[in-house]
């Protein structure tokens, strides 16, 4: 027989309890990520000293290197937790760190709880015992079956108490004793609560039916339910559609595919769409033993197909065995819409967007555009639209100011309709950027990331964030973060070595490129970063070579143009004459469509003209100051750092420290 102590704490109307890892109030448990667990932990149990913040962060995040963000971040949801916000229990010291206020009694001053296990036939029971004085049965009254002794002096349950009555009757048999201990034993194993399972991919649904025009509904309905799922603080990690996409159309294990996401389930679905039917069948399977954890089949028309993937969601969860606030459940479950007209026809419009080409965006455009129409109140295609029309100014097929005015106004009103969508805080939080307002877009950032703490896209566009202003160490957590949640995404592979990059660590930054290069060599924004960091280490044969091979995977016309990136390259490379040929190609293409000043001091930079770079850098803020984002930590600069006119950039830019 084993016996565990329960280790807990009590304070207030609180019980921290250390065996379970859960905070409990009234006997309700109150949801903690891991991280502010550990925190609460380590206060209480130095409860009424100064903790400075030093300690704390070596306490909990052993080996690993954090910044007083992520501290804070804990003591927030802490604070919330407890519904500390006027610090009667957790007293921030101004500067020098934290005190646990409260009294804090352990175990021995409350009912002392005990689990013992006993395994026979290879069932294992679970009794718990409180005992405090009340509500207690005689060991006589008891049954013994076998090796299962039952604990004495606990409080009775109701088949304990059914058993001492039979015993009390001469008439019971013992075939009655041992079917009631079978019962006892079978019940309680039942009613034990699984382990919950936290990280999960779900798999692109394959579409059946083999009709190309209903993909878009198949990859929509898996896309879905990530989305949903990606919300719920439980879980861990759920992998970013993107990775899973990668998958559409093998053969795949399970097993294989849980080891190369790492991730303990994999969830896969078949869609058949005959007409107005939809029948859709899913499997959830553990990816440790290869185990089918359950199965199910849904039969709805296509115009209920909202509320079926709210039930989707709902009985995921239930199988992944997430114990689930009433807010969660609600959230979870929650129809941003429920035209189901709106519904197809943003799921349409994301389907062309992950296409990011010109046409892919423009379609996407209308299709978004279509989808308000039909629910003039539906957020998230909204923020779709705003991100639509980012990508179609990133490919330099509209106007800067013209994209800064749809992207402020999709954000503004995805808001105005809907304050908890973390996409739309995300997209808010670009706008901010875009208008130079530094601290507004990280409170944005930070708002996304605690609305969807499983978002990939969101940890990487806040790990941006970070690399402009120079922060790389946080810039880079995030990155690995989004890594996680997105480890096939050749664009946060890129973005790492870009990381690098900035923070001139060239030789760490190549590796990662070709690293990149080698999950997809036809991604022409590797190319080009590659290219970049080639010219800092002064290979320029290497750096030439890259931006050719950037230029011929994509001509697209962006504002930040392969291009000039090419003439660049050959100005440092010495190689005046081509440089000044792209420069006048550009001059030729700006009389036909949209050219960023940009280009043309990226070229003068790379010739060493100084008085021309900075004129055409002052051409550049004045018409969207945005694109010198990379003003305060681009390598190409440090030859302008030293000149006051790039201090004043800086200033203006809000980069001045």
């Amino acid at each position: 027989m084993q016996r565990l102590s329960h280790e807990t704490h009590y304070f207030d109307e609180f019980v921290l309890d250390l065996t379970r890892g859960c905070l409990l109030r009234d006997r309700q448990e109150i949801k903690l990520r891991p991280k502010s667990f550990e925190v609460l932990k380590y206060l209480v149990e130095n409860n009424g000293r100064l903790v400075s913040k030093n300690e704390l962060i070596q306490a909990v995040w052993i080996d690993i290197a954090v910044t007083d963000d992520s501290l804070v971040q804990c003591l927030k949801d802490i604070r919330h937790a407890l519904r500390d916000e006027t610090q009667r229990i957790i007293k921030t010291v101004h500067g020098r760190g934290y005190i646990f206020e409260k009294e804090v009694r352990d175990q021995s001053a409350a009912a002392q709880m005990t689990t013992y296990t006993e395994e026979t036939a290879g069932v294992q029971v679970i009794i718990e015992e409180e005992t405090n004085g009340h509500g207690v049965i005689e060991t006589s009254h008891l049954p013994v079956v076998g090796n299962i002794s039952l604990i004495s002096s606990h409080r009775a349950t109701g088949i304990e108490r059914l058993a001492a009555a039979l015993k009390q009757h001469k008439w019971a048999a013992a075939l009655s004793v041992l079917t009631l201990a079978a019962v006892a034993a079978a019940i309680v194993y039942s009613s034990r609560p699984g382990e919950a399972i936290d990280s999960v991919a779900v798999m692109p649904f394959v579409n059946v039916s083999g009709d190309p025009n209903t993909e878009y509904l198949s990859d929509g309905i898996s896309d879905s339910i990530i989305n949903n799922l990606s919300q719920l603080p439980s879980l861990k990690k759920v992998i970013s559609f993107s990775s899973v996409l990668r998958y559409k159309g093998k053969q795949t294990d399970p097993q294989t595919v849980g080891r190369e996401l790492n991730v303990r389930a994999v969830l896969m679905g078949r869609l058949v769409q005959r007409g107005d039917d939809l029948s859709i069948s899913i499997e959830l399977v553990d990816v440790r033993d290869n185990r089918r954890l359950w199965g199910d089949q849904y039969n709805r028309k296509l115009s209920d197909i909202i509320a079926m993937q709210a039930e989707l969601a709902h009985d995921i969860s239930e199988r992944l065995r997430l114990r689930l606030s009433g807010e969660e459940k609600q959230l979870l479950t929650k129809r941003y819409t429920e035209n189901g007209e709106a519904y197809q026809l943003y799921v349409m419009g994301r389907y062309y967007a992950r296409k990011r080409t010109k046409e892919g965006w423009e379609k996407s455009v209308e299709y978004f555009d279509q989808s308000i129409k039909k629910d003039p109140n539906y957020a998230p295609a909204y923020v779709a639209l705003g991100y639509a029309y980012g990508g179609l100014g990133w490919l330099g097929s509209l106007p800067p100011r013209e994209v800064r005015q749809k992207v402020a106004w999709a954000a503004l009103r995805a808001l105005q309709i809907d304050d908890a969508l973390a996409q739309a805080h995300a997209l808010s939080a670009h706008n901010r950027e875009i208008d130079l307002d530094w601290p507004g877009a990280e409170e944005e950032y930070k708002r996304a990331i605690e609305l969807d703490p499983n978002s990939g896209a969101v940890q990487a566009s806040y790990a941006w964030y970070l690399i402009d202003l120079g922060r790389s160490d946080e810039a880079m957590l995030h990155l690995k973060r989004a890594k996680e949640l997105d480890p096939l995404s050749v664009n946060i592979g890129a973005d790492i070595g870009f990381a690098l990059y900035f923070s001139r660590q060239y030789d760490r930054a190549i590796e990662q490129f070709q690293k990149t290069i080698e999950m997809d060599p036809n991604f022409a924004p590797t190319h080009v970063r590659l290219g970049a960091t080639y010219l800092q280490k002064g290979m320029f044969e290497e750096a030439i070579a890259e931006h050719k091979k950037a230029i011929a995977l994509d001509e697209s016309p962006g504002r930040w143009g392969r291009a000039a990136a090419l003439g660049y390259a050959y100005a440092v490379a010495g190689k005046r004459r081509e440089a000044l040929k792209i420069f006048d190609d550009l001059r030729e293409q700006a009389k036909q469509r949209y050219v960023s000043p940009f280009n043309f001091a990226l070229i003068y930079m790379g010739l060493g003209d100084r008085d021309q770079a900075f004129e055409w850098l002052n051409k550049t803020y004045d018409e969207y100051p945005f694109t010198l984002v990379f003003l305060k930590i681009d390598p190409r600069y440090d030859s302008l750092r030293s000149d006051p006119r790039f201090a004043d950039l800086l200033r203006r830019m809000n980069f001045a420290t």
